[in-house]
């Protein structure tokens, strides 16, 4: 499917910055694209909320398979031009929905080159993308695929709330752990994240799990997250780890004999179902260095 927005030139104050096109795979260059065959959600149509000339996130996740992150923030209103528009967007959607009228796809995922929910109308392009999705594919479920960082707001909420699913965040089990792994911005807060989780229903958890220099799969981190999803309940835990090229050189696959281990230590210890998704190729090293916090 072909990739339907403009690109648009990158604030003045990045043009220094490294392009994170270059380190790792490109990022999505339109708001649409696919449907992609997902690992986790079968015919999947995404939707790219994020501008598409450089990596704005709320995180800087040592795996991102888009490289590093330019702008980490949460507050996105210098960036605001940047963010393809309401208009731009009905558009886009409704073009390609017409298109398949119902046939060939099986989830429509707000996800793309950074976290779908920082957009400034994220509640109206839900909104915007239910009214589309019951016209033209009304046999398909609309979700998200969130790094969990604006649970704390209460209007990213309810728009999460009319959405069929949430695929939630959660790499780590403690505080010290998410700052490695995820490098958040300054403003955000590992337990106001995880009491946000707490309190939502019907969420899926997903997990990357790495090794390396930077991991999360040891004894102790394993245990602390185990932990954490028995205190959130989620309706599932998907538990995964590399696949495509990621940030940092220095990470190495989980193996899935191990996955297998941690999901089923899940559903013995916390009672919530567990799914260990394993790639179907090998993880393929991207060779670049973290950049300094």
């Amino acid at each position: 499917m072909e990739e339907v927005f403009a690109q648009r030139n990158m604030p003045e104050k990045q043009k220094s910055e490294p392009n994170s096109m270059a380190q790792g795979i490109p990022l999505k260059s339109g708001i649409i694209y696919g449907p992609v065959n997902s690992r986790r959600l079968g015919r999947s149509l995404g939707l790219n909320l994020s501008p598409v000339r450089y990596k704005l996130c709320s995180f800087n996740c040592v795996y991102c398979q888009y490289g590093w992150t330019d702008v980490c923030t949460l507050d996105t209103a210098p960036y605001e031009k940047d963010f393809p528009s309401v208009d731009d967007f009905a558009r886009a959607l409704e073009r390609v929905l017409a298109e398949h009228n119902d046939q060939g796809i099986d989830n429509i995922t707000f996800s793309g080159n950074g976290e779908p929910t920082l957009h400034p109308q994220f509640a109206e392009l839900v909104s915007i993308a239910g009214r589309l999705k019951q016209k033209y594919c009304s046999s398909a479920r609309l979700g998200v695929l969130t790094n969990s960082s604006t649970a704390t707001m209460g209007s990213v909420r309810s728009a999460l709330d009319s959405l069929d699913f949430k695929i939630m965040k959660l790499d780590a089990g403690d505080a010290a752990t998410f700052q490695d792994i995820n490098r958040p911005c300054p403003q955000i807060d590992y337990q106001r994240i995880l009491e946000s989780l707490k309190a939502m229903e019907n969420i899926a958890l997903q997990t990357m799990f790495i090794a390396g220099e930077f991991q999360n799969v040891d004894e102790g981190k394993v245990a602390s997250w185990v932990e954490r999803v028995g205190e959130i309940k989620p309706i599932k835990a998907q538990i995964y780890s590399l696949h495509r090229p990621s940030a940092a050189s220095s990470l190495r696959e989980v193996p899935a004999e191990k996955l297998q281990e941690i999901a089923a230590r899940v559903e013995k210890e916390t009672s919530v179902s567990a799914e260990a998704i394993v790639a179907a190729a090998p993880y393929r090293p991207h060779f670049s260095e973290p950049r300094q916090r």
